[in-house]
């Protein structure tokens, strides 16, 4: 059930629909959890500054059941930032990625609670 979520001020022509699938696939890989069940979201064209500068920046969320904490932020950091730097030319210290693990109790697909 993994989500990736990306706030960002880059406008929406500019964002490619190959991120999106490029997230999803090496995602999968880094969590071991299956592409199907893994969310991307883009929320582009956002008034948004970092660092009182109006460059390319990114505020993003990682939320998924498991396998979130010190063994595996660095690694995702990783390979977030440098999706995000490949397909939206942002620079990786204009980005943040917020990491949450979340009770399978609360969180819902397909009409019920996971846990």
């Amino acid at each position: 059930m993994p989500m990736f979520e990306v706030n960002t001020n880059v406008a929406e022509s500019e964002v490619p629909v190959a991120l999106l699938s490029e997230v999803t696939e090496e995602l999968a890989k880094a969590m071991g959890k299956p592409a199907e069940k893994i969310a991307v979201n883009i929320n582009s064209d956002q008034m948004m500054m970092f660092g009182g500068k109006g460059d390319p920046c990114a505020v993003c969320s990682l939320h998924s059941i498991g396998k979130i904490g010190s063994d595996y932020n660095k690694q995702y950091s990783k390979l977030l930032c440098g999706l995000l730097n490949k397909h939206l030319g942002i620079s990786p210290d204009r980005i943040y990625v917020n990491f949450v693990d979340v009770e399978a109790v609360n969180v819902a697909r397909n009409s019920t609670t996971i846990g």
